[in-house]
Parts: C-alpha cells; structure tokens; sequence
C-alpha cells in the first residue's frame, strides 16, 4: 500500500495540487483499506473536526521517506491526517506514517504517532514540543458536545470543541501535566522539582501557560 500511496504522491507533485475548495470535494479515501469513506460524516454537527485549516505541509513515512509540498489537515476527532487530491481527500491514521508537518511560515508544527496516551494508547498523533530526556508533547483532540452557540431551545443542537492535554515523556514513561506538588514530586523526584520551582521564581514561569511549561521543560533538559 505504500508504493501506491507514494506513487500517488510523486503524481501530485508532477502535477501539482489542484486549488479546488474543500467545499467541493466529495470523497474520503481510507489510504490502508482504500475504502471511500465520508467528507463529513456529521453533516448536524456545527463547526469543523479539523484542528486548523488545510495548508502546506510534509507527510513524514520514515526519516529518509517524505513527501512535501501537500494541502494536508489534521483531523482531531477522528485522529487522521487528510490530504487532498484533486477532487478528493485522503486519508492515513496514525502507525500507517511515522508524522506530518504542519508548515506554517511563522511557526512550523511536527506532529508524530506512537506516543502512548494513558486510557487511550498509541495510535494518536501528537505534536512535539520539545524533545530530549524529557519529551514534551501536546496531545490535541476534539470531542463533540452540546453547541454552547445554540438557539435557546433548540433540541439536540451539537458542536464539535477543541481539548488539549500536555503530556511529559521520560524513557517512554507519560505524565500528564499537574502543576502540583504531588503530581510533579511523583514524576519527577524531589530534587528535579526543587529545580522547576528555583526555574518558575528566577524566570516567573506560570506553570499552567503552555508556553512557560515547554520553557520550563527546555531548562530541565540543559540541566541534565
């Protein structure tokens, strides 16, 4: 299944990816089973299962195996990488590629699969955050819930709403992220925690703010 995909690939930069809009497309193809499966399986749903806007970006198969160049889109509900060809969308979940890049100009995202997400498992894609003895990564989904937007009234009005669980790694070992003593003494150990409060007071980090958790993680991983 991976030549043809691949073929099919290096057709698409031959020729080019067509600049139709996702309106119009019409059929989700499963890339392991091949099967058609819908565009939108939950036309009365509002909102979107993707986590961002299809863009430019790279199907990583391998390390020495991509493919770039592709009008790709993550769907979060479902947990697949969409592509889109010509007048259809494509689809790999995760374990079937090793992970995709998300390539925006300012600020490029690697997502990868075979994280192991407690009560969950590994076929998820993640995006990495930082990487090292310590892993941070940011486990992103969407779950479909009762529209907060709703008419007054309406009955079973639903909404697709974006979640996001950030996740430690250390020799394959997850912590979910807990700001709290006893979580973060239970993961870490006494002394490394002395060092994330020396880090959050010298640096004034706010240990719930994504962006301080990655600074914090980054100086762990130069103190070791």
């Amino acid at each position: 299944m991976r030549k043809f995909s691949l073929s099919l690939l290096v057709v698409l930069l031959l020729f080019g990816v067509a600049n139709e809009s996702i309106a119009q497309l019409q059929l989700l193809r499963d890339q392991v089973s091949g099967n058609p499966v819908m565009a939108n399986p939950n036309p009365d749903v509002s909102g979107t299962p993707y986590w961002s806007e299809f863009e430019s970006g790279k199907i990583i198969f391998s390390e020495k195996d991509t493919v770039d160049n592709l009008m790709i889109a993550f769907n979060a509900f479902n947990h697949t990488l969409v592509y889109q060809v010509e007048q259809e969308l494509l689809a790999y979940t995760p374990g079937k590629i090793s992970g995709f890049i998300l390539q925006s100009k300012s600020n490029p995202q690697l997502y990868r699969s075979g994280y192991m997400i407690p009560n969950i498992g590994s076929n998820r894609f993640v995006e990495i955050l930082v990487d090292g003895k310590y892993t941070l990564v940011s486990h992103k989904f969407k779950r479909i819930t009762d529209d907060p937007g709703a008419v007054y009234g309406s009955q079973r009005a639903k909404a697709f709403v974006s979640a996001e669980d950030l996740y430690v790694y250390k020799d394959g070992q997850p912590f979910l992220w807990r700001a709290r003593k006893k979580n973060l003494v239970g993961f870490f150990g006494e002394e490394v925690y002395q060092k994330i409060n020396k880090f959050s007071s010298d640096y004034n980090l706010d240990l719930k703010a994504k962006n301080d958790i990655r600074r914090l993680i980054n100086f762990l991983n130069q103190e070791n």
